[in-house]
């Protein structure tokens, strides 16, 4: 009797898995290659050092000389000395416990005035800036209210503290986001005009938000906001941002007024620059990424909630695709993690999809499996979904769980939402026949999750390779052609694709044939006894 390997059957996708892949930038908005609008991607959970040649990783409480770009547009920011590097701060619980940089107005003589620089940096007609922050103290301003800004000089807010300056000195084409008094400003430069135009709105101190700057060059519109809140705009000068050579983080670029109010006093934990304006889809994606990330309220289109403690604290990797209320979209999101999410179906106006994982250890776990599993792993991901019922597809990178052989992917889903996997079924909550697509990606297409289904991933129990009981080989050599099925009642067989084979009335023994009595292929059997009791059997030949 020779045992006989099953093989997964390999598909070449089409180019929708095979040439195109999700977006891998945060949420799943914009790439990490350089290839796409996302142009600075500052995370403080990645990319920090203590030198500018990236030989020394920061840790809490050293100087960060390097914060890197994750965009792959290669726009690292550093501190142009060691007296003006800010501080890493490791699992701030000012920030859901994920790390930042602290920078320090005027601490002591040796270290004041953090600010951080990149290097160079791409032009842009329109500009969306988010910025991750936590202000400690006031920096100037005049405390002229927002509403009454209008009524006064636009120019009131460079009194403020940069978080995200880009430009130079004067009244140039440049953009700015900052934080005076106890409000955001974002503000431009007009060259032809000579004007700087400005719009502010109320933040507090002592707290963390997420702030969002928008400049469109044909109309001027220049726009700002908080946690999603309504954009507060002013009508600037229509022209491109056409000066923005470099990006300060923590101060405003006119460094030669000698004073410390444009430096920042507080935490910054995350920068994001894109060369264009977001669309409608991509910010309520982007925005729910940064309200899970580090806990924050969202004033509109909070759709996802299982970032909740009370929801499992599913904070981690967070991507989403979906289609606003506007018609835009975005129908592929992959971001830093391992899975990559497509939807099949095409969704109506409104409804959004998400997924995000609890930030538990890829290590592999023998507790809470069905029969037929052989381990799981201790991450597992929820999945959020506003409006009907879609099918999704789920891509893995087979790479980054080496634990489980491509060959035996499994898909384990809590279908009834009752906190347990091991009482999932074959071709319910246990999916076993994805496919293989280009670069290593294992493909599970058309899953029909619902909305709250926690998800994981699994190995099947091994072939049989020898002195096994689960085995048997109905070549008609008179040594275990047959396999018994010992449960009264009835016993359904399906292969590992989940496809049905035979059903027996039990007790009674298979002879390794189909219904239509044609001889079974080898491989593994999944046994479902009286709709429950599960186990399997490899057929060789």
């Amino acid at each position: 009797m020779k045992l006989v390997k099953h093989n997964i059957s390999v598909l070449f996708l089409s180019s929708i898995f095979m040439n195109l892949f999700g977006q891998t930038g945060p949420g799943g908005v914009g790439m990490n290659d350089g290839s796409s609008a996302l142009k600075l991607w500052l995370d403080a959970n990645k990319g920090l050092y203590q030198d500018t040649v990236q030989n020394r990783t920061a840790e809490g409480g050293t100087r960060v000389m390097m914060w890197k770009d994750l965009s792959g547009s290669h726009n690292d920011v550093v501190a142009q000395t060691d007296s003006n590097s800010p501080t890493m701060v490791v699992a701030s619980p000012l920030l859901n416990d994920q790390n930042a940089l602290r920078f320090f107005r005027d601490q002591n003589s040796m270290n004041r005035r953090n600010y951080l620089v990149s290097k160079s940096f791409s032009k842009t007609n329109d500009i969306t800036i988010y910025c991750v922050f936590h202000a400690l103290s006031k920096a100037g301003g005049n405390g002229i209210t927002p509403l009454q800004a209008k009524k006064y000089d636009n120019n009131m807010w460079y009194g403020g503290a940069g978080l995200v300056d880009g430009g130079a000195p004067g009244l140039v084409n440049d953009v700015s986001l900052a934080f005076c008094d106890t409000s955001i400003a974002a503000g431009v430069g007009d060259s032809t005009t000579g004007t700087d135009y400005c719009v502010k709105t109320p933040v507090s101190l002592s707290k963390t938000y997420f702030s969002c700057l928008e400049k469109e060059a044909w109309t001027g519109m220049l726009r700002i906001g908080q946690n999603n809140s309504t954009r507060v705009s002013y009508q600037a000068g229509a022209q491109p941002i056409n000066n923005s050579e470099r990006y300060f983080i923590g101060s405003n670029s006119d460094l030669s007024q000698g004073k410390t109010t444009p430096f920042f006093d507080g935490y910054i934990a995350s920068v994001l620059v894109y060369n264009r304006l977001l669309n409608a889809a991509e910010k309520i994606i982007l925005e729910n990424y940064l309200a899970a990330r580090y806990d924050l309220p969202l004033y509109a289109n909070d759709l996802y909630k299982f970032d909740e403690q009370t929801s499992g604290n599913f904070d981690f990797d967070l991507i989403g695709i979906g289609k606003a209320i506007d018609g835009t979209f975005q129908l592929s999101a992959k971001g830093e993690g391992l899975l990559e999410l497509r939807n099949a179906d095409e969704l109506d106006k409104g409804e959004f999809v998400f997924i995000g994982h609890d930030g538990k250890s890829l290590g592999t776990f023998t507790n809470d499996i069905p029969e037929g599993i052989q381990f799981r792993l201790g991450r597992t991901w929820v999945y959020s979904k506003n409006g009907g019922t879609r099918k999704v597809d789920l891509s893995i990178d087979a790479k980054e769980i080496p634990t489980i052989d491509p060959y035996s992917f499994a898909l384990l889903i809590d279908t009834d939402n009752d906190g347990s996997f091991a009482d999932e079924k074959i071709g319910e909550g246990m999916l076993v026949h994805p496919e293989l697509a280009s670069q290593g990606h294992i493909v599970f297409c058309g899953v029909p999750l619902l909305h709250g289904n926690r998800f994981t991933f699994a190995q099947i129990k091994p072939q049989c390779q020898s002195n096994c009981e689960t085995y048997f080989s109905p070549d008609g050599d008179g040594i275990a052609d047959v396999y018994y099925l010992e449960d009264s009642g009835k016993t359904t067989i399906y292969d590992r694709s989940g496809k049905l084979v035979k059903s027996i009335a039990t007790p009674a023994y298979w002879d390794g044939t189909d219904e239509k009595g044609e001889p079974s292929a080898p491989g593994i059997y999944f046994l479902i006894a009286n709709e429950g009791i599960q186990e399997t059997v490899t057929l060789i030949r």
